[in-house]
């Protein structure tokens, strides 16, 4: 696994980022363009172009700054590092949102400013798997110490482009994620024990507006547990996603659409998301129907957990390696395009942040937190 370790201003990290992985970055985006068409085609029946993400992610650039001045300062960094148009690298990190945006345009909280797209009367409206990740979070009664993690499924495409990343800001926790090239912060931890992370859902209010990747940026970057959940809760969020986080005492639990954020507090337990909607009023907007894939992988993960008395690091790390149920498994091996690029174990009152690059079943775990800081 390659692994960044970055410091100073936003900018500079950004830019240094921006140059380090070029040509990565301009081939993540290509493959993330053909993507976002792909994907409005086979489930939202929509016929669409790269001038439609554009316009989507034109639209979020102003909204994006005024949420988070310094996760912008970075994106504008990366985008002169790695000589691209902002917008574009804007697309690249809002992908999992902006194609929901096309996939499912012309409702009200859109806006004005959304693009229209065409419909397809050729395209079969399928259930499908529409990409995949399996969060875990557990209390202290079940694991002697608050625990979260996840695996990571996208495109088997995008597998080359996962990276680690420590990011040294000159103002703010240093953070440690799990992330692409190119992109803000996926899923982490950062130096003040407040871990986040997320699964995919897709809801139909989607639309243009702050991506999920510049959200936990934000949250990464927050000095309390209170303030990280603020950083989801109130963001005018462009997509539906659950997001959850954590610190040595506390775990929120956060299923949202575009418009509505849903807050629970874990007091004991673990709590478990696939990439359905569990909250009825999520569910009576979802894009698509649950597929078998999520509908498995939360089941399997739940009797999993339930099965083991005390859920440490490698107890979880071995449930991310589970195969059983086959197409449908927690760790998925090139199946149907769509791949397990990585998955995250956290342990914020211990400061532990392990990550694996690709499958869980063979990959080699790194602890991220032995990773030295670069000097600010």
């Amino acid at each position: 696994m390659r692994i960044l370790s970055l410091a100073g201003s936003p900018r500079d990290i950004g830019e240094a980022f921006g140059e380090i992985s070029r040509p990565e970055i301009h081939e993540l985006y290509r493959r993330r363009v053909d993507n976002a068409i792909a994907q409005a085609l086979k489930y939202g029946g929509q016929r669409v172009d790269e001038g439609h993400l554009l316009a989507v992610a034109q639209a979020s650039i102003d909204v994006t700054r005024d949420y988070h001045p310094a996760g912008m300062d970075e994106l504008e960094g990366i985008a002169a590092g790695a000589e691209m148009l902002l917008v574009k690298v804007l697309a690249m990190n809002g992908l999992t949102d902006f194609r929901d945006v096309l996939s499912w345009p012309g409702n009200a909280a859109a806006g004005s400013d959304t693009p229209a797209v065409s419909p397809s009367d050729a395209v079969a409206r399928r259930p499908a798997d529409l990409g995949g990740c399996t969060a875990i979070v557990v209390q202290k009664d079940r694991a002697g110490a608050v625990l979260c993690g996840q695996t990571w499924d996208l495109a088997t495409d995008n597998l080359p482009f996962v990276i680690g990343m420590v990011r040294a800001p000159m103002d703010g926790p240093v953070t440690r994620t799990l992330t692409t090239d190119g992109c803000l912060s996926l899923i982490g931890m950062n130096d003040r024990g407040i871990a986040v992370g997320t699964t995919n859902i897709r809801t139909k209010d989607a639309r243009a507006g702050v991506n999920y990747l510049s959200i936990i940026h934000k949250a990464l970057a927050a000095e309390s547990f209170e303030a990280a959940v603020e950083a989801v809760v109130t963001a005018p969020r462009a997509g539906a996603h659950f997001y959850y986080v954590a610190d040595p005492e506390q775990v929120a639990l956060l299923e949202c659409s575009a418009m509505v954020a849903q807050r629970h507090d874990l007091a004991r337990g673990v709590a478990v998301h696939a990439n359905h909607c569990l909250l009825p009023e999520n569910q009576a907007i979802e894009g698509s129907p649950a597929t078998s894939s999520s509908r498995f992988r939360q089941a399997r993960m739940e009797a999993l957990a339930g099965a083991v008395k005390r859920l440490g690091p490698e107890v979880v790390q071995g449930f991310f390696a589970d195969v059983e149920g086959g197409s449908d498994a927690i760790c998925r091996d090139d199946i149907d395009g769509l791949n397990t690029n990585g998955a995250v174990v956290m342990v914020p009152e211990q400061g532990l942040i392990r990550i694996v690059h690709g499958v869980p079943s063979r990959g080699l775990w790194v602890d991220l937190a032995q990773v030295s800081v670069a000097r600010r």
